[in-house]
């Protein structure tokens, strides 16, 4: 199954030129080890207004590439580090890596198709 929702994907970057595209994921992709690193530092730290401003950011981003499953996730870990929720955070960070790692297989696909 998906992570991305192709229709509104295509939607989305339907008026932007293929070397816009390829530059907007090849961004996404080069940060995102650091993204993730910085989300388990700030799990790992109980650094709760770290891990919202984090998992804000990424949502952000996610939600260029129209991945639900994947904006879920960021959107509840947010919700969990503004409320200060310890209990179940590692859980939902375990579930959007493996969900994110999709995310830039998909992504990944979709260069090579368009190259």
């Amino acid at each position: 199954m998906a992570v991305i929702d192709w229709a509104q994907f295509n939607e989305n970057f339907q008026y932007y030129d293929k070397s816009i595209i390829i530059e907007v994921i090849e961004l996404f992709l080069e940060e995102y080890d650091t993204r993730m690193a910085n989300l388990q530092k700030n799990i790992d730290e109980n650094d709760f207004p770290g891990l919202a401003f984090n998992a804000h950011s990424l949502k952000s981003v996610i939600a260029n590439y129209m991945a639900p499953p994947a904006y879920e996730l960021t959107r509840k870990l947010e919700e969990m580090a503004k409320n200060n929720v310890q209990e179940g955070i590692s859980e939902v960070f375990s579930d959007l890596k493996i969900t994110t790692r999709e995310l830039l297989r998909e992504l990944n696909e979709y260069i090579q198709s368009l190259e």
